[in-house]
């Protein structure tokens, strides 16, 4: 056997006799730290991934607030552009009957109206909210910021198309009277 692999077929307890060899001055021996005490490995603690069910929690909440607030809302316009009775009913021939015909109407559309109101606040203002106070419960930080903006747009954004004042009266109307 040549010299070569001689030397390439050390054993294992041939190796851990062996010393390092003396290095120059300013370098380390390889595993030894520059005190000259054995390496530490520990091993690195890698974080766990997030729930998913809290991931899907936040999933289903953003869907709930990006298409339930525009389809309430588009809701909410189309009972309000509702053109009214039927010009070709034979009801209103008759004004007594006509009159009715118009009130029972007009009390539809105005149910209608109150119930798109209803559920335009509680997909704009309503899943936000719920997100907030769900994030903060669960400790989420970013979460609670995002659900709070989102919130904070909501808001902002319907209280300019109605005032407060009118928009509590309407709510009050449709649920109470």
């Amino acid at each position: 056997m040549s010299p070569k692999k001689r030397k390439s077929r050390r054993t294992r307890q041939d190796r851990a006799r062996t010393t390092p060899a003396p290095t120059e001055a300013g370098r380390v021996a390889p595993g030894t730290t520059p005190d000259k005490r054995p390496l530490k490995r520990t091993p690195a603690v890698i974080a766990s991934p997030p729930d998913r069910r809290v991931t899907a929690l936040w999933v289903l909440l953003w869907i709930l607030w990006a298409l339930g607030t525009p389809m309430a809302l588009a809701a909410l316009l189309f009972a309000g552009l509702d053109t009214g009775v039927d010009p070709m009913d034979p009801r209103l021939e008759d004004p007594q009957t006509a009159q009715e015909v118009i009130a029972e109407h007009t009390d539809r559309t105005m149910r209608a109206i109150g119930n798109a109101l209803i559920w335009l606040l509680v997909f704009a203002w309503g899943v936000p909210a719920l997100g907030t106070v769900c994030a903060l419960a669960l400790r989420r930080r970013m979460a609670a910021i995002a659900f709070g903006v989102a919130l904070a747009l909501s808001v902002t954004l319907l209280l300019l198309v109605a005032p407060p004042n009118e928009l509590w009266d309407a709510v009050t109307a449709h649920l109470f009277g």
